[in-house]
């Protein structure tokens, strides 16, 4: 099924991957205890296509360049001292050798020939909307979400099954067998004024684009067609260990006062995709003070967004959400995010391009399943990158509560927990303007 706003990726023949609204984030999997986890989404983009961000706590956010902030020389590769050669490959130097917080998800990947991760884009080009079921083998299917006039795009796997039904009568009018060669499905219903369209010949056109970009890239299209490269920032991530450095006058507060002074680095945990872990973002202090305002307004996550939103088994997290005026304390930390991304200040705000502070919270045994983070609906606004911050330490090493990175280091994956007060930055798109099917699901 479709990966959902928190879909797996791994391949189930009892599990589906629901959509919510375009293609989620990371992978999440909380601990012995609460779990406190914030998530905000700035939005990153040209001009006036503007692309989302999402940040997510164990509290990390970010974005900004200004005047408080000063970085290394970023474009720089930086050998990783630990390779002979300096070319520091992914076989000899792990993320473990990086950081203590980071490890692989499993020295020996498993490999399902059959049922492969893919993405796929769904054009619903009727005059009404249609509402999405996975094929399960019961009689009804497990219902991924609706599509009004458009598109959406989501993670699922090959040889996966799809229908589609008019909302209005309950008429199926498309089903779908899942190609990873096939990275566009078009849902007309037949009708010969739809297939004479000018509209559906347009789609013809970027199909033949999805599949050229495909061939040439090894991964596929996902973003809007056409669309420019992102303006926003993008901290180089050549090797790992590369660092950047980064001050700022925007400090900590100590539950009574701000500093003036604040420095962290920037260390790459994965290079592709492109994971930054950064070490004491926010204080303790914040920490608390992030957890006291979201107390008594998180509740069952959801997948998707606006009116087809729907509750999954895939995420099964509480949620609330934290806006940057609430406090004069938030004002202090979206500044210095904004610093740590490499933004302007004004950037980070909800009428800009950021979305609010999500704060999420994980309870034993919850969890929030392999996804994207970025919606693709037809439109040039995306979610382009999310920094998270975790708000509480594990209370074991083998507890959980981490954040996994499925497709990184060749099947390998990325697994990391920091302690309380760390940051984890990671980019959902490419520096063409696309979405990272292949590398950012977490």
């Amino acid at each position: 099924p479709p990966l959902p706003h928190p879909g797996p990726f791994f391949p189930s023949k009892n599990r589906s991957n629901s959509r919510g609204g375009g293609i989620g984030g990371e992978a999440h999997q909380a601990g012995a205890v609460g779990d406190w986890i914030i998530e905000t989404m700035p939005s990153i983009g040209r001009g006036e296509e503007q692309l989302p961000l999402r940040l997510v706590l164990p509290v990390v956010l970010g974005l900004l360049v200004g005047s408080s902030v000063a970085a290394d020389a970023e474009g720089e590769e930086q050998p990783c001292t630990m390779s002979v050669d300096g070319s520091c490959p992914m076989e000899q130097v792990g993320p473990s050798s990086i950081s203590p917080y980071a490890n692989y998800i499993q020295e020996n990947p498993v490999v399902n020939p059959k049922e492969r991760p893919m993405s796929a884009k769904f054009i619903n080009l009727l005059s009404t909307p249609v509402q999405q079921y996975w094929d399960n083998g019961t009689p009804d299917g497990k219902y991924q979400g609706g599509i009004h006039s458009g598109e959406t795009t989501h993670g699922t796997y090959t040889t996966h099954v799809f229908f589609f039904k008019r909302k209005d009568t309950g008429e199926e009018v498309a089903r779908f067998t899942m190609d990873a060669d096939v990275p566009m499905y078009i849902i007309h219903g037949n009708d010969p004024k739809i297939l004479e369209s000018e509209k559906y010949k347009m789609y013809v056109k970027e199909r033949d684009f999805l599949l050229k970009y495909k061939a040439e890239h090894g991964q596929p299209w996902l973003s809007v067609y056409p669309r420019s490269p992102p303006e926003l920032k993008i901290w180089k991530a050549n090797a790992l260990g590369q660092e950047h450095s980064i001050t700022s006058s925007n400090g900590f507060w100590d539950g009574k006062e701000y500093s003036t002074e604040f420095q962290t680095t920037l260390k790459v945990v994965s290079t592709k995709p492109k994971v930054f872990l950064i070490e004491n973002l926010i204080s303790e202090a914040e920490c608390d003070h992030i957890i006291e305002l979201a107390r008594g307004r998180i509740k069952k996550s959801v997948i998707g967004v606006t009116s087809e939103a729907y509750t999954d088994d895939t995420r099964t997290s509480r949620t609330g959400w934290i806006e940057r005026r609430e406090s004069p304390q938030m004002d202090q930390m979206f500044k210095r995010f904004a610093d740590v991304l490499g933004m302007e200040n004004e950037q980070l705000n909800s009428n800009m391009n950021a979305e609010p502070l999500q704060v999420v919270h994980y309870s034993t045994n919850q969890h929030y399943y392999n996804h994207f983070d970025f919606f693709a609906t037809g439109t040039k606004n995306y979610r382009f990158s999310t920094l998270l911050m975790y708000l509480n330490n594990a209370s074991s090493p083998d507890a959980g509560g981490g954040t996994g990175f499925p497709k990184a280091f060749d099947g390998k994956g990325l697994k990391v927990r920091p302690p309380r007060g760390t940051g984890l930055l990671f980019y959902s798109m490419l520096e063409d303007g696309n979405c990272d099917e292949y590398l950012s699901a977490n």
